[in-house]
């Protein structure tokens, strides 16, 4: 009885499949990491923006109290 053997083109598309998938595993490896350290990033600007928007009350509040309009006025000599 003889046995036979696949063909040298089964193994090469074998290889390939296993080199897709093993690039796969690494691609959504790497997509969920990004994926992490973009909401991380959104909590961040999100926190950045209300302290901003905080501190630019305070600031009208600020100029308001010194009798300012605004504190990006030019002075009057330009």
């Amino acid at each position: 009885m003889t046995e036979t053997k696949p063909s040298p083109d089964l193994y090469s598309f074998e290889a390939q499949i296993v080199e897709l998938q093993t690039r796969l595993v690494f691609a959504e490896e790497a997509h969920a990491k990004l994926d992490d350290i973009v909401a991380r990033q959104d909590v961040i600007i999100r926190e950045l923006k209300r302290q901003l928007d905080e501190l630019r009350g305070e600031l009208e509040t600020a100029s308001a109290q010194w009798g300012e309009t605004s504190a990006v006025e030019r002075p009057p000599h330009y």
